[in-house]
């Protein structure tokens, strides 16, 4: 059974979790209480965004070990599916579990968890056995960090749950970019945005620094895995573009999404959020020059775009062309074979913007010339599939 698991679980990092849940469905079949079974077929479910039927999967697994024993993930996908205070104290299972482990290998005395023992053969070193349960305990500490800001976000301890949450998580590792991402949130919930831009920034510097040694590790040919957690950057640095823009931080946003089109350059978002950091700084700037223009009660985001336009102002018309640049590479996405993936919302305000600025800049969606090393060149989600297959 051991290595169904394993097998279903390569699967899952590859993105193929259609074989993987073929690969399980006899097994769970012949042995529907087992929690480890259970546990990694519940989560290729959710991977196929089947929610419903991962609920009723992981609810058992959970009902057959119910204090976390044999893994701790069914906690936390269930918590995350549930929300509320519920979803709460099933995350909470799967942090006091990380947490116990964890001393343990750092006490050197987890021998008696079968867990520890399998996880070692994995990660024979206690810094990379420990390092890997305490990017576990982030998981569920953000995990739960985003349930007190939506969910429960009325009640009275929320403020203070949240700031209990992100205080243990940098202190497990404060190096972590997403932790700091969250702080920022966190600060902007609290309208204290001095700290949040500080935290912004901290987090941008250790999101770069994490990205190059990626792509370092990368070309020495580290392996898939390398591969695999530099394309999940992508989702925590479009939260941190769109943090940046919230906090009018126009010369710091553009460069996160830009570094999100690096991974992957078929990311709407990414252009959608560099274009509107660039609309919005060009926006800033004609309004303080031009304080008529901003409507009443209001500030200089309701500005007519059709005023800022006409401006002749050269810091203006540079923010509005490198807005039209990123929506020209927006355009190229929405006309590509993956555009029906796309956010429907996203791609209307693309259309809407780009229309209203003259339209895709022609010149940018020619094909560039590449060179020979170029076509060496192997795109990283391509690799990340034919090293699995």
């Amino acid at each position: 059974m051991d290595e169904v698991i394993a097998k279903a679980r390569a699967l899952l990092q590859s993105s193929q979790e259609t074989k993987a849940l073929e690969l399980l469905g006899p097994h769970v079949a012949k042995k529907s209480d087992d929690p480890r079974l259970l546990e990694v077929f519940g989560e290729c479910l959710l991977e196929a965004n089947d929610v419903e039927a991962a609920y009723n999967v992981l609810q058992k697994a959970v009902s057959s070990d119910p204090d976390g024993s044999l893994g701790v993930d069914k906690f936390l996908y269930l918590g995350q599916i549930i929300g509320g205070s519920d979803g709460i104290e099933h995350i909470n299972v799967a942090l006091a579990k990380l947490q116990e482990q964890l001393e343990k290998v750092v006490d050197n005395s987890g021998t008696d968890d079968t867990v520890l023992v399998e996880l070692a053969k994995l990660y024979p070193s206690t810094e990379d056995l420990a390092g890997h349960l305490i990017k576990k305990l982030n998981q569920g500490i953000f995990a739960e960090i985003e349930i007190w800001m939506t969910d429960l976000c009325m009640e009275p301890e929320a403020e203070e749950q949240c700031d209990k949450l992100i205080s243990h998580s940098l202190s497990l590792d404060e190096t972590n970019p997403e932790a700091h991402s969250h702080l920022a949130s966190i600060r902007i919930s609290q309208q204290k945005n001095d700290e949040a831009r500080e935290a912004l920034q901290r987090s941008w510097e250790l999101f770069q620094a994490k990205k190059q040694a990626l792509e370092e590790s990368h070309d020495k040919g580290d392996g898939v895995d390398a591969s695999l957690e530099y394309v999940e950057l992508v989702q925590p640095l479009l939260g941190l573009s769109r943090f940046a823009i919230e906090l009018e931080m126009y010369d710091v946003a553009p460069s996160i999404a830009a570094s999100v089109a690096e991974i992957n350059d078929n990311a709407l978002d990414a252009f959608y959020y560099e274009a509107l950091a660039h609309l919005l700084r060009a926006k800033k700037i004609y309004g303080d020059s031009n304080p008529e223009s901003v409507p009443a009660e209001s500030d200089y985001r309701e500005i007519d775009l059709r005023e800022v336009i006409s401006s002749e102002n050269e810091d203006v018309q540079s923010g509005l062309h490198d807005a039209r640049s990123a929506l020209t590479q927006g355009y190229r996405v929405l006309n590509s074979a993956d555009a029906e993936a796309m956010d429907p919302d996203v791609a209307g305000q693309v259309s809407e913007l780009l229309s209203a600025l003259g339209g895709p800049i022609m010149a940018d969606l020619m094909p560039e010339r590449k060179s020979h090393e170029d076509d060496e060149d192997e795109d990283w989600e391509d690799e990340i599939v034919s090293d699995n297959e």
